[in-house]
């Protein structure tokens, strides 16, 4: 993977960290007691969030590395 983005899933987020989901750019935005919150924006200029928890971000990440790797 690129530089930067996150692939070892054992280390800790951090903000401004990127990560690829659903082939989508995401920054880590903010990062909570119970969740991280994700941001990007659109081609059209909007900006879009979700709210993850860090195992469920793991899990993502996981899965986009597996689909990368085969």
């Amino acid at each position: 993977m690129v530089s930067g983005h996150i692939a070892d899933f054992s280390q800790n987020y951090e903000v401004g960290e990127s990560v690829f989901i659903e082939n989508k750019e995401w920054v880590i935005a903010e990062i909570l007691t119970e969740c991280i919150i994700l941001q990007r924006d659109s081609v059209d200029g909007t900006s879009q969030t979700i709210d993850i928890s860090e195992s469920g971000l793991q899990e993502l990440v996981k899965e986009v590395q597996h689909k990368f790797e085969n």
